[in-house]
């Protein structure tokens, strides 16, 4: 209320000036209107003398004026408020802005020696599993870096996404070799470029030696970021495993490679600003406490925004006065009275079959305000429209619907309840994909058995019948006692690794050709069969109404995230897609 009592006349001034001539054509056809269905005096002289005073009542002409002075005050206030009338100022709010995460995985092949148990790599594993479980709520990307540097997951905050990819991340995997900080630091530098919001880099690396601080302390002054600094290793260090054999030493010239923690570099680093060297720790607390900080520090203010002001369009409150005398505008204030009576009695009118059903149910649940308004069946659709399937099979009273809705959320089994109760061909057809969805291939087929026959133009029940059919006869074919056992094939004999230290299962590296033949054993032994899904029931199923979709099919394809992962990072390179830089070092 300060805003209309203390009116700025100063400052008083519209918006929109530009329309102020709309007002002379308006009001040009407001009183034409006045003027054409003005009353004249002509047409009483047709009427008959002695009807007159039954026909013409004296003394109303006010009201007539009354309703032309209230129509031109009513356009006048809603025309003032179209303009925009503005006296005060108000300030912007600040843009929200939220920092992103980038975590920089070294992968070169010191990261595999063993001064950290089980591996630096492995132990590095371990923490970002752990940090991302902490939920440090920003959005993360995953890059890894050897001689070039490759992002493995962009942006997002599904850090399962990320937990699916690290298990299978390994030097062999990397195009070049060596530890090239440079490629990385341009990458990272293209990523945060122009951010308002402060971004952080978790960087977990080994080796120290090549990373230059000068370079890092220009990269954090030309970039709004912080940089967490984990370095995996320890000052007594290890040696090197060998790239053709893990067991054994990397030499290089006969002379045996070891990697240590480089303190004199980790001292240098650790007095740059907005750089946080971490601290490895046996348990979760190192992981955690950045985790926390990243997430009491997520989203940032845009400071630009403070700066600003606009005016404040406070035509609105002229709406307060206009809807008011509006509603009494008609004749006898109707049209207010007629507000009051659908409110009250607009939801108690029905009184149809369903509308007694819904009243019934709505007894023994909670009674909600959409229940004045809409049907049960009307919520239903709505939260089905939404894909709420849960809420709009509880919803639906038609038992099409209801089984509809059912088979959508995946509760098969209350869906087959529901197309039990419908009797149509659509419903007996819903009925039979249930089973087959249950696993009921027999009262499937006998099913679309009956809907073959009872409704011809079903042509989506011929096929699935024919679909059936085809799986238990597949099924019956893959019985045991029918497959042919190789008999000359030695049992595998798979040891248990009992050591703490070695991951590697205890057994001999495995070669591309061995891989290759265990998958097809494995193909071979389980019977797994490529199969086509079922027609379901459409998203935009109405009952009785269009054709049900054709044949959506479904390829179960075997994959390995590690070798894509590998091809991707080779054909990046060769592309020069990706730089790769030329180290000093080979591991």
């Amino acid at each position: 209320m300060d805003k209309i009592t203390n009116i700025d006349w100063e400052k008083f001034h519209f918006l929109r000036p530009e329309y102020i001539w709309m007002a002379i054509p308006m009001g040009l056809i407001i009183l034409l209107g006045i003027l054409v269905y003005a009353e004249k005096s002509k047409w009483k002289k047709n009427i008959a003398q002695h009807l007159q005073p039954y026909v013409i009542q004296k003394g109303t002409a006010w009201k007539s004026r009354l309703i032309h002075v209230s129509l031109l005050l009513l356009f006048a206030i809603g025309f003032i408020a179209f303009l925009g009338p503005a006296w005060n100022k108000e300030k912007k709010p600040a843009k929200k802005l939220k920092s992103k995460l980038v975590i920089a995985l070294d992968l070169s092949q010191s990261m595999l020696t063993t001064d950290i148990s089980p591996t630096r790599l492995e132990r590095a594993k371990f923490k970002i599993r752990d940090f991302l479980d902490a939920n440090p709520r920003a959005e993360t990307a995953l890059q890894v870096f050897s001689a070039s540097t490759h992002t493995v997951v962009p942006f997002t905050t599904d850090y399962k996404i990320i937990l699916d990819q690290i298990d299978g991340l390994k030097p062999a995997m990397m195009p070049g070799r060596g530890t090239g900080f440079d490629a990385l630091f341009k990458d990272l530098d293209s990523l945060f470029t122009g951010n308002k919001a402060e971004g952080k880099i978790m960087l977990i690396t080994d080796d120290l030696n090549g990373l230059d601080v000068q370079k890092v302390s220009t990269f954090l002054q030309d970039n709004n970021v912080a940089l967490y600094l984990y370095p995996i290793s320890t000052q007594s260090g290890g040696e090197v495993p060998s790239f053709v054999n893990p067991k054994r030493p990397l030499k290089i010239k006969g002379k045996t490679i070891t990697s240590q923690l480089d303190v004199d570099t980790e001292q240098a680093l650790s007095g740059l600003k907005n750089l946080h060297i971490m601290n490895l720790t046996l348990d979760k607390s190192d992981v955690k406490t950045v985790a926390k900080e990243i997430s009491e520090h997520l989203v940032f203010e845009d400071s630009q925004g403070d700066k600003q002001e606009n005016w404040n369009d406070n035509g609105y409150w002229l709406m307060i006065p206009l809807v008011f005398f509006f509603l009494f505008s008609f004749r006898k204030g109707w049209a207010l009275y007629s507000v009051l009576f659908m409110v009250v009695l607009g939801s108690s009118c029905g009184n149809n079959k369903e509308s007694a059903k819904d009243t019934k149910t709505v007894k023994k649940d909670t009674l909600k305000f959409a229940d004045l308004w809409y049907t049960k069946d009307y919520q239903g659709q709505m939260d089905f429209d939404k894909k709420d399937y849960k809420k709009a099979a509880k919803e639906f009273r038609d038992p099409l619907h209801k089984g509809v809705a059912y088979y959508k959320a995946g509760n098969y089994a209350e869906a087959r309840k529901a197309f039990e109760q419908d009797s149509s061909s659509i419903g007996k057809y819903n009925l039979g994909l249930t089973y087959a969805k249950m696993g009921d291939l027999e009262r499937s087929k006998k099913v679309f058995e009956e809907l073959v026959v009872s409704d011809t133009s079903m042509a989506n029940a011929r096929n699935n019948l024919r679909k059936v059919t085809q799986v238990m006869a597949g099924a019956d074919s893959m019985n045991t006692k029918k497959v042919p056992l190789n008999k000359n094939r030695p049992n595998p004999k798979n040891e248990q690794n009992k050591s703490m230290e070695d991951l590697g299962g205890g057994g001999q590296k495995a070669t591309k050709k061995d891989m290759e033949k265990q998958r097809l054993e494995e193909t071979t032994n389980t019977g797994k069969r490529i199969g086509k899904e079922m027609d379901e029931v459409p998203d935009d199923f109405n009952s009785g109404k269009g054709q049900i979709p054709s044949n959506v099919l479904m390829r179960k394809v075997d994959d390995d995230p590690t070798l894509f992962l590998t091809k991707k990072f080779k054909y990046q390179v060769k592309k020069k897609k990706v730089i790769e830089e030329k180290t000093p070092n080979e591991w």
